[in-house]
């Protein structure tokens, strides 16, 4: 009966081990890429200024909350923010947004090609060249799958190959990308094995990976209890 179990033990073990060795090779080298690199350095805080600007609006400004509240009746939402140390107002309704000059009282989005170029290079905490912009409104690019379109890209030609995304609508810096986010990604990607959207941290490639190496660190517990505790041979016993 031992000798069975041992026989089954060291099978698994073995068919069990070519499936789960790679993975495990290649978590071991993800979570050593996920560890020693700075994470804040990852997100791209270091490529970034301006991110904090004071909002001033004058008394005398063209239209106010009122006047939006009656224009815009629907808003879900009507606030304040800064584009480029400048204050606007956002107005969101069901179907649209609104980037609204308080002074002027003019709507000036979605923000054209010259205008999301200039706000990269504000928050840009660099002084590389801008060396393509594109504007993507859908099919994004994985590294902003989760993100709301259209967005503005403005590719800068530094050596992390660093890209900004513009909302045309609130004139915002989205996020941030780099080489090293994209090195990142993928590892994130092996890591949680999630090979389309890289994501689902729950997903049943990854559940599988993990309840095989469970069988795997079991039958090996089994085959070093087996290997310890049978009988040795007497000397001179007849092999």
């Amino acid at each position: 009966m031992i000798k069975r179990g041992n026989i089954l033990a060291r099978t698994l073990h073995k068919w069990i081990g070519l499936f789960v060795g790679l993975q495990m090779l290649i978590w071991l080298m993800s979570g050593l890429y996920m560890v020693i690199v700075d994470i804040d350095f990852i997100h791209g805080d270091p490529l970034v200024k301006n991110l904090q600007q004071p909002i001033l609006i004058s008394q005398t400004s063209a239209i106010n909350i009122t006047r939006l509240n009656s224009l815009y009746p629907d808003a879900t939402h009507i606030g304040l923010h800064t584009v480029m140390s400048d204050t606007r107002y956002a107005v969101t309704t069901p179907d649209q947004r609104y980037l609204i000059d308080p002074d002027t009282a003019e709507v000036i989005s979605p923000l054209d090609e010259k205008a999301a170029r200039a706000i990269a290079r504000f928050h840009f905490n660099g002084d590389a060249s801008i060396k393509g912009t594109t504007l993507i409104t859908s099919d994004p690019p994985t590294e902003i799958q989760t993100r709301h379109m259209p967005l503005w890209r403005i590719d800068f030609d530094d050596r992390l190959s660093s890209s900004f995304y513009i909302d045309p609508y609130s004139g915002k810096l989205a996020t941030r990308r780099h080489q090293y986010w994209r090195i990142f990604d993928i590892f994130w990607m092996l890591h949680i094995m999630d090979y389309e959207n890289r994501t689902d941290a729950h997903n049943p490639l990854l559940i599988t990976a993990q309840v095989s190496g469970l069988v795997f660190a079991i039958t090996g517990s089994w085959l070093l209890f087996y290997s310890f505790s049978r009988p040795r041979k007497k000397k001179g016993a007849v092999e």
